[in-house]
């Protein structure tokens, strides 16, 4: 089975991916970098259209920013709520927004 977040990279919360680098990102300039990244928005039919949630599709940093946004949402959710909730093994494999689930479990 696979999974794959539906509209993810269109939906990433400006302000809550930012508070996740900032755990571990003490460089002010280097978050603003990335604040101006993500609010540069994109041109459509001549117009810029400025972003207020999402990452630029096809940019290179997306991929890396959603493995940051995931891991406080969906990798630690899976850790404390998904594995306490099973015995067995089971692990999430994902990269960006997409996943796989390994298991070998029972429910409790």
């Amino acid at each position: 089975m696979e999974a794959d977040i539906k509209g993810f990279f269109d939906n990433v919360s400006h302000e809550e991916l930012m508070k996740f680098l900032e755990i571990r990102i003490v460089d002010r300039s280097l978050l603003e970098l990335i604040r101006r990244f993500l609010k540069a928005g994109y041109v459509d039919d001549g117009l810029l259209v400025r972003s207020e949630s999402g990452t630029p599709q096809g940019s290179i940093l997306s991929p890396m920013l959603a493995n940051i946004f995931l891991h406080y949402v969906l990798d630690t959710w899976f850790n404390k709520t998904v594995k306490s909730c099973v015995r067995g093994f089971c692990e999430l494999v994902r990269y960006a927004d997409d996943c796989v689930p390994r298991t070998k479990l029972s429910v409790s």
